[in-house]
């Protein structure tokens, strides 16, 4: 039967004037949407009540309505819609989306659980999917950019190469999630969970990771460049081929964190701790690690070329064989550091500790050494 022909609780639609609000004069769809253009609210609210009967008819009257002046048709008209309609919902686009979650957050509690739906090479740029259950959902080839997805959780959720450029997912749970090739630049990442998840070939550019739990992600050839890892946790995450390209890690915990080999040129690490950490052949220069603690790291072959290390401890670090010409060195303490075969050409080292030193073939051609301690 045709959503426009009358049904069992029909009458036959009448003519253009509002009828009684009790009296069932108005039939099939055509008659529900009438009434829900009445300027009468009781009018509205009756119809609205009788659009749950026509199916997929009457989820698109209903659509109609999400900005009513009247509260209660805008609640009944987002309480039509859970499950599978949901997804048919998000089809619609973002637009119509964003309107019913306002309804839903203001009227119904805001839950929404798209968990293990499938959701793949959808448009959802700029969707409102705060505080939702997520999980195991499939989202590869999406788009998300700048989609508010805070508070969620999309723990083993599938985002292969999805775009969540400029997307704030802050303090969601990502736990076990395949970000592999998504890109993640400029994103609001604080406080998430990213424990065990797969970022292997990601674009986090300038994204925001602080706090990040990153512990045991995958993250080779990852591309990190210009992102704030300030007080993320990194250990036993794998950084194989990641371009670590100017990021900022200030006043952080990264004991025994490994940067072998890595690009960190032009980073900002100053006030943290590496204490045991292995920097071996990492490219350092022009980074900052002003007051950094580096204690017992491995620096063996690191390129400090014109880095900043003012006040930095490198008490029992190995920087054997490592370049760190013209590099600013005053008040370091390098005490019972190995610095063999290391080159200080062109770096100040006023005021630096040399105590106990391994300086054997260092060199210090034009270097500054007023009042060095050895």
């Amino acid at each position: 039967m045709s959503a426009n022909e009358p049904r069992e609780y029909d009458a036959v639609l009448g003519g253009k004037n509002p009828p009684p609000i009790h009296a069932a004069v108005l039939g099939g769809i055509a008659g529900v949407k009438q009434r829900l253009a009445s300027p009468s609210v009781e009018a509205r609210r009756a119809a609205i009540s009788d659009a749950i009967n026509y199916g997929e008819a009457g989820l698109e009257a209903a659509i109609a309505v999400f900005d009513d002046a009247d509260e209660w048709v805008r609640a009944t008209a987002a309480g039509m819609f859970y499950g599978e309609e949901l997804i048919g919902l998000l089809q619609k686009g973002t637009a119509i989306w964003n309107k019913w979650r306002v309804q839903n957050l203001l009227f119904l509690g805001g839950f929404v659980d798209l968990s293990w739906a499938d959701l793949s090479e959808f448009n959802l740029s700029g969707a409102n999917l705060r505080e939702s259950n997520l999980a195991g959902a499939n989202f590869a080839n999406s788009n998300l950019q700048t989609a508010k997805i805070f508070q969620s959780n999309l723990e083993v959720s599938n985002l292969i190469n999805a775009d969540l450029s400029g997307a704030n997912l802050s303090k969601s749970n990502l736990n076990s999630a395949d970000l592999s090739g998504a890109n993640l630049s400029r994103a609001n990442l604080r406080l998430v969970n990213l424990r065990e998840a797969n970022l292997c070939q990601s674009i986090l550019r300038g994204a925001k990771l602080g706090g990040a739990d990153l512990s045991g992600a995958d993250l080779s050839g990852a591309d990190l460049s210009g992102a704030d890892l300030s007080l993320a946790n990194l250990d036993g995450a794998n950084l194989t081929g990641a371009n670590l390209t100017g990021i900022k890690v200030i006043r952080s915990n990264c004991n025994r964190w490994n940067f072998n080999g890595l690009v960190l040129a032009g980073a900002n690490l100053r006030w943290s701790t590496f204490a045991k950490a292995c920097f071996a052949g990492a490219n350092l220069r022009g980074a900052n690690l002003e007051r950094a603690t580096l204690t017992k790291a491995d620096f063996s072959q690191a390129d400090f070329t014109e880095a900043n290390l003012c006040d930095a401890d490198f008490n029992k670090a190995n920087l054997a064989g490592a370049n760190l010409s013209g590099a600013a060195l005053k008040r370091v303490n390098f005490q019972k550091a190995n610095l063999s075969d290391a080159n200080f050409t062109k770096a100040n080292l006023s005021g630096a500790i040399l105590k106990e030193a391994k300086l054997d073939r260092a060199i210090f051609t034009r270097a500054k050494r007023a009042n060095t301690v050895y």
